[in-house]
């Protein structure tokens, strides 16, 4: 494992070579980037893939077989090539293999692309099937943000704002890791538009949003400023933070997601599954998410 520094102008990042993972974004010397103190989280900015959140039961299904997968896939575990460094961006890839193919019986290749920009970062996804049948995958981002400002006795720990037009519903995780799409719920906005972070904001765990309608999803500081965004155009947003553990916890992980957890007693075939991606045989699916500093 190493870590490979990418800087334009006073605007740094640094990625770890073990699931081609974020593990600093800063500028100006300020770092906006959780630090994965373990004592609330471990990771960073772990990347999830072939599979985002959890199965019904640990397993899925490709025909009559049934394969193992623990949650949000393996590549935040593997070890990624540099494909090719370049001052301010840097590729990174991982081929399937015989331990790989065990659990996902897919021949493929992933490419993770990390390119500053003037106002942030991008980061792009390109998965090529290599295989002689259509893949199936979910792929997804958990980057986690220190709370700007953060101080564990003030109420407000900041805001969310989202650009969409439309209202928004969200469902959590009831049983097992996994949704429950019978009972869709309002997300409860105030008179700006905005979701006050607190406390107990995340006592349900994570917020699973069908994000087609939503472009943006921007990070305010306790006096409602803007402080980063994360833009993506994928079918999911999840918002979490561990604080039913920690109700101290000092960071939020904006996810999008290219994919969705199971619902609960979900036992269908994996080409099926909700918001998966198929991709055929010597094809590649191509998206990206930016993280803007303000």
């Amino acid at each position: 494992m190493s870590v490979i520094e990418i800087k334009l102008g006073t605007t740094r990042a640094r990625i770890s070579t073990l699931g081609a993972e974020l593990v600093s974004l800063s500028r100006d010397g300020k770092e906006y980037l959780w630090q994965g103190d373990p004592a609330f989280w471990a990771g960073r900015s772990p990347l999830l893939f072939p599979n985002t959140g959890s199965f019904w039961n640990g397993v899925y299904r490709i025909d009559d077989r049934t394969y193992a997968m623990e949650k949000h896939g393996f590549a935040r575990t593997m070890e990624f090539s540099v494909v090719e460094q370049l001052e301010s961006s840097v590729t990174f890839a991982i081929h399937s293999d015989d331990k790989t193919l065990s659990v996902y019986p897919f021949a493929f290749f992933l490419f993770v692309t990390y390119r500053l920009h003037d106002n942030g970062l991008e980061v792009s996804w390109m998965v090529r099937n290599e295989s002689d049948c259509d893949m199936h995958f979910a792929i997804g981002a958990h980057p986690a943000f220190n709370l700007p400002s953060y101080n564990a006795e003030e109420k407000i720990h900041g805001y969310f704002s989202f650009k969409t037009e439309k209202p928004i519903e969200y469902l959590i995780p009831t049983e097992k890791g996994c949704i429950d799409d019978k009972h869709p719920r309002r997300l409860e906005l105030d008179s700006d538009g905005m979701m006050a972070i607190t406390a107990d904001t995340f006592d349900i765990d994570t917020y699973v949003i069908e994000s087609s309608d939503i472009s943006r999803c921007t990070l305010l500081t306790p006096e409602r400023k803007p402080y980063l965004a994360v833009e993506f155009d994928m079918a999911v947003l999840s918002l979490w933070a561990p604080t039913a553990e920690h109700p101290d916890c000092p960071f939020v992980a904006i996810e999008p997601w290219a994919g969705s957890c199971d619902t609960v007693g979900y036992e269908g075939q994996l080409s099926e599954r909700r918001h998966i991606n198929h991709v055929g045989p010597g094809e590649a699916f191509h998206t990206a998410y930016r993280i803007i500093l303000f």
